[in-house]
């Protein structure tokens, strides 16, 4: 079972290779592997994730960069989506939730502020063409 971020979940499906560090990029490789093809069961979080245990700016209070405003994040995406935080979910239906309730306003809402939104590494089309492919 993996551990994961509410907003993971929408970066997962949009990982191009880029990352804080070398050793970011290979951890967040391999869960976007193992997320997508391998796993079978997902616990929800709004806090630091197995992502997140590979990053350079995670400290004992979560993330050192923002003031826990990606928690507020999580929280907000959960909510939008219909999910709950620490639920465990098989990952069909983790996904196909998703699928069913992502729009592109929650996804700008909660992207819009993402520096990987920002170099242009994140668009809706994208994300909505991944989980298509990934539920068929």
């Amino acid at each position: 079972m993996m551990r994961l971020r509410v907003h993971h979940l929408l970066c997962t499906a949009l990982y191009a290779g880029k990352g804080y560090s070398e050793a970011f990029c290979e951890n967040m490789q391999k869960t976007v592997q193992w997320l997508w093809e391998e796993c079978r069961e997902v616990e929800l979080t709004a806090g630091p994730d197995h992502i997140c245990s590979a990053c350079p700016n995670l400290c004992e209070n979560g993330c050192k960069l923002d003031d826990n405003r990606v928690v507020s994040k999580d929280e907000k995406l959960a909510q939008a989506l219909g999910l709950e935080t620490g639920r465990v979910y098989t990952v069909p239906v983790l996904l196909g939730t998703v699928e069913k309730n992502l729009t592109a306003e929650i996804f700008e809402t909660s992207c819009h502020n993402c520096d990987w939104y920002a170099q242009g590494l994140c668009r809706y089309e994208t994300l909505r063409e991944k989980y298509r492919n990934r539920l068929r």
